[in-house]
């Protein structure tokens, strides 16, 4: 299965930055991708109200209909890194929700992420927290792409290994990390977890990320990136500009690691600490 990731220096409008993230699918597209992953926050990066945007671009009749249409006229499926969705939970915060359309326009799944970015980041910035916008997710999520089971994450998440076991647990094979992994953060981390994720599944990582400087002052590392189940990188983009990164996943290859190195059968320490119970 060829798969792309996609590197945006996504800004506040909207209809902006969809139009750069079309001309990056279709150029995805024209290289026979199958599945484009956007990064986290592509249609709009920097606005503090995700609330009011939600109820007025994040519709079916909006952003969600013009991925949809995306998706069936460049036929391929498109990971749509992660956008504010409203929720019955609140009336003021939204869920930051990585959606899934099929090459036929169907929307086939909806993952909101669970880690919420609250931290201290020695950057331009200064501090996040995403809590004060987002409500946090509390599901893991996959969705079939053709025959191969794929995992949703978003950013953060990364940091995070027990979601991805439990991806690997749920027989996964692919999954996918639109991110806005800022520069500081990145530098530092950014490959490292990325490859250990796929390490420690046997698993394929498409890892799409924003780049650049942003209207609201923070700067991303780029360096977009799919990653084999043995830890290779299959594909990178620098850190500078937007851009397109294709690899061709080979699912035999990920079989054959798994049945060399059966990590699945051997774990020990979740079965003792169930017996421990």
């Amino acid at each position: 299965m060829r798969c792309a990731v996609i590197q945006m220096t996504s800004q506040k409008d909207v209809g902006v930055n969809l139009k750069a993230a079309e001309k990056l699918i279709a150029q995805a597209a024209k290289l026979q991708a199958e599945l484009v992953v956007l990064p986290e926050m592509f249609a709009c990066l920097g606005v503090s109200d995700q609330y009011q945007l939600a109820v007025s671009r994040f519709t079916p009749q909006d952003v969600l209909a013009v991925l949809s249409a995306w998706s069936k006229h460049y036929q391929l499926y498109i990971v749509a890194g992660s956008m504010p969705t409203l929720t019955s939970q609140s009336e003021h915060k939204v869920h930051a929700s990585c959606i899934v359309f099929s090459p036929q326009g169907k929307q086939l799944a909806s993952y909101e992420k669970i880690h919420l970015f609250d931290v201290e980041v020695a950057d331009e910035k200064g501090s996040y927290k995403e809590s004060n916008t987002f409500l946090a997710g509390t599901k893991p999520k996959n969705v079939m792409i053709k025959d191969h089971k794929l995992g949703l994450s978003i950013c953060y998440d990364l940091r995070f290994p027990e979601l991805y076991q439990e991806y690997m647990a749920q027989g996964c094979q692919v999954m996918s990390v639109p991110s806005a992994f800022t520069y500081q953060t990145g530098k530092a981390h950014w490959e490292i977890l990325l490859r250990a994720r796929a390490i420690e599944t046997q698993s394929f990582i498409l890892a799409a990320n924003q780049v650049g400087v942003h209207e609201d002052g923070r700067r991303t590392w780029g360096h977009s990136m799919i990653v084999s189940p043995a830890g290779v990188v299959l594909a990178e983009l620098g850190g500078d500009e937007p851009g397109v990164a294709m690899a061709q996943l080979d699912f035999k290859a990920l079989q054959q690691c798994r049945q060399r190195m059966p990590l699945q059968q051997h774990k020990r320490l979740k079965e003792a600490v169930n017996h421990s119970v």
